[in-house]
């Protein structure tokens, strides 16, 4: 066939849908019901249209959508130029990789999940002079289900794919995928078939995995993150499950957020006793009275960062700044830096701060408390 817009396996809507081609990250107001529903192309071929009194040719598409009124995968042939693009295919589940009983997923699930809406809440007697005040919430309301593989099989297609000159007039899926999955709205069992192109593959998590964080969580421990983005020292809070994948939400001593990572096959878990090797002041009063002392706990604190630049360690400080208000920050590539100002001697802690992303000078006399933590960032 000619050059066309859209390909088999492509994530396509219509242009009345606010996502377009590789932007994805918009937050639906309104009516979300009135949303058009994100399809995915199964089929293309060659039309005639007629527009104005002239018909011309174009190429239409058959699309399918996740329907969540009727919980079940609807077919719709759309026109060209009724479509934009949101997502090109760029691969499909390799079939030789196939096993029964493998989880799957209609490919549109991954921009479900990610979809946010906004809300408006407004009172007459507010402090802000009426303005309003935005909510943001998940927006999970299209996601499709988590299926079963059952068998996969050439396609077959009812319409003929060359004319009498063996031109190519319409593209067809390589195989069909025939899969289970629960329908609550017939409270059963049901069995559908897509073309292997529409649909991705769920990694199967292991479940030792999530036994292991499960009983850290348990015992209240740590653990060292070993996954594509770096090493990270973490506290576990609690496992959630969506939509085929779970998630680890989890307290990080780096970033000093509470983050929430999906739990892969890449990624690796170690249970560490501690993410911290010391921590300053001691207050050690019993053995040494000045411990408590303005004077000590700054030397005390001089000393660690000292022992911590010779190891390259990872340093976490709780922090008063001028206005009293506290912080946590993780800081790197520092060093300890004494400043005359007026007739006082000033020690400064300077270094990269991984939550503001830049270089941050901390005064040492407001640092409450520091941490050496077990992880090297060089």
């Amino acid at each position: 066939m000619e050059s066309k817009l859209f390909s088999i396996g492509d994530i396509v809507a219509l242009k009345t849908h606010p996502y377009f081609d590789g932007n994805t990250n918009v937050i639906i107001s309104g009516d979300h019901i009135m949303l058009s529903p994100l399809m995915i192309v199964i089929e293309v071929y060659k039309s005639k249209q007629r527009f104005g009194g002239i018909k011309t040719d174009i190429y239409k598409y058959k699309c399918t959508y996740f329907s969540p009124k009727s919980y079940k995968f609807i077919p719709a042939e759309v026109d060209e130029d009724d479509l934009k693009l949101v997502v090109k295919c760029s691969s499909s589940i390799n079939k030789n990789c196939l096993k029964r009983g493998d989880q799957v997923l209609f490919k549109t699930a991954g921009m479900e999940l990610g979809k946010k809406k906004s809300s408006l809440t407004y009172e007459d007697n507010s402090v802000n002079g009426g303005i309003g005040s935005t909510v943001i919430n998940s927006l999970l309301s299209f996601l499709p289900p988590v299926m079963q593989v059952v068998d996969f099989e050439p396609h077959k297609s009812k319409h003929a794919l060359t004319d009498k000159k063996l031109i190519p007039i319409r593209d067809v899926p390589s195989f069909d995928l025939k899969f289970n999955y629960f329908d609550p709205t017939d409270d059963k069992i049901a069995s559908y078939v897509l073309p292997i192109e529409a649909l991705q593959l769920i990694d199967n998590v292991n479940e030792e995995t999530i036994s292991t964080l499960s009983s850290v969580i348990t015992k209240n421990g740590y653990v060292n993150i070993k996954s594509v983005s770096g090493l990270t020292l973490a506290k576990p809070r609690n496992i959630a499950y969506r939509n085929g994948y779970y998630y680890l939400r989890a307290y990080d001593y780096l970033s000093n957020k509470v983050e929430e990572n999906e739990i892969s096959t890449d990624t690796v878990y170690s249970v560490i006793k501690s993410p911290f090797i010391l921590e300053v002041p001691k207050f050690d009063i019993a053995h040494k009275p000045e411990a408590a002392t303005p004077q000590f706990i700054i030397k005390e604190i001089v000393t660690a960062v000292n022992d911590a630049s010779a190891a390259n360690a990872f340093i976490r400080i709780k922090y008063k700044n001028r206005n009293e208000q506290l912080s946590y920050r993780t800081i790197k590539n520092y060093e300890i830096i004494d400043v005359k100002e007026g007739a006082l001697n000033i020690s400064y802690l300077v270094g990269y701060c991984l939550l503001r992303k830049a270089i941050r000078s901390f005064r040492v006399d407001r640092i409450q408390n520091l941490q050496q933590l077990i992880l090297p960032f060089k």
